[in-house]
Order: structure tokens, then C-alpha cells, then sequence
């Protein structure tokens, strides 16, 4: 025969499990930051980097634009308005050997619904300094906005943001 306490106990557990459960799988705020690991992960080449993985990185990125997205690199540079010229941009950038690291950091997250969210990041990226080896790194920051499309989140909107001016 079971004791109050035990049950009292495993049910706490069970909320428990149920709560971390959500949080680490269904959360949209989670769901928004993996979606923006993968998109880095996507934009990041390797050292030495083979054609065949190239087209691959470029066909995971695919999946994680929408086709009408917009891209404003900040600047004088024209407003990009589809998946495929956004592609066709990052198709023509040919990293050196060593390869290069994209990594969004002090990523925000806002969900406005069910099927909006906005973040608000720095982005790095990573490359060895030819002479010395050690890790240069080159920041900008970026506002992206996100859909939920056929229950995957898309990046429809991404900005590139004046850094602030150190004085």
C-alpha cells in the first residue's frame, strides 16, 4: 500500500516532466532560436568545404527562408525581395580554405502570436586570421522576423542594423 507522500511525490514529477517537456519542445520563443541556430549553422562553411556539401548548406538554407522574403543589408545595398535571389547571393560568396562561422549571440526573442515572432541579434562572423590563426571576429547586428508556416517557423524579414558608434 502506497503512502500519500509517494504519490503527492510522483505527481509533482510528473508536472514536472510535463513542464520541461514543453518548454524544451513545444516553447515558440525555443523553437524561434533553434530555427536561427540552424539557419547559422547553414550559413557557416567549413575548413575546405567540398561543392557537394556547399549545395547542401545552400539547400538547408532554402527550407528556412520564406520565398517572399525581404533582405536589407543596411547601406547603400539594394533591398533583396525573393528566396532565390537571397540564395543566389549567398551561392556567389566563396569563402577562403580555412572556411568561416556564423553565430547569431544576444539573441532576443519575441513571439507575437502563434505565427509571428521578431528577434533582435548580434551577428559574428568567425574567420582565422591567415598570418596569425587566431579568430577574427566581425559583428553587426540584425533584426530578423519569423512566420509560422506548415508548422515550421521562416525567416521572412531579416535587417542589418547600424552598430552603435563607440566614442
Amino acid at each position: 500500500m502506497k503512502t500519500n507522500g509517494s504519490v503527492y511525490v510522483a505527481a509533482v514529477f510528473a508536472v514536472l516532466v510535463g513542464y520541461f517537456s514543453y518548454q524544451w519542445w513545444f516553447n515558440p520563443a525555443r523553437a524561434v532560436k533553434r530555427r536561427l541556430g540552424e539557419v547559422a549553422a547553414a550559413l557557416s562553411a567549413p575548413a575546405r568545404e567540398t561543392e557537394v556539401n556547399r549545395i547542401a548548406r545552400l539547400a538547408q538554407l532554402r527550407r528556412y527562408l520564406a520565398a517572399d522574403i525581404h533582405l536589407r543589408a543596411g547601406g547603400s545595398a539594394p533591398e533583396i525581395t525573393s528566396r532565390d535571389g537571397v540564395l543566389a547571393i549567398v551561392s556567389v560568396f566563396r569563402p577562403a580554405a580555412d572556411g568561416f562561422d556564423i553565430r547569431f549571440t544576444d539573441t532576443q526573442v519575441f513571439v507575437d502570436s502563434e505565427s509571428a515572432a521578431h528577434a533582435y541579434m548580434a551577428v559574428e562572423l568567425i574567420t582565422p586570421d591567415p598570418q596569425s590563426g587566431q579568430p577574427t571576429v566581425d559583428s553587426r547586428n540584425a533584426s530578423v522576423s519569423l512566420a509560422r508556416r506548415d508548422g515550421e517557423w521562416l525567416i521572412t524579414n531579416a535587417e542589418s542594423m547600424e552598430s552603435p558608434t563607440r566614442r
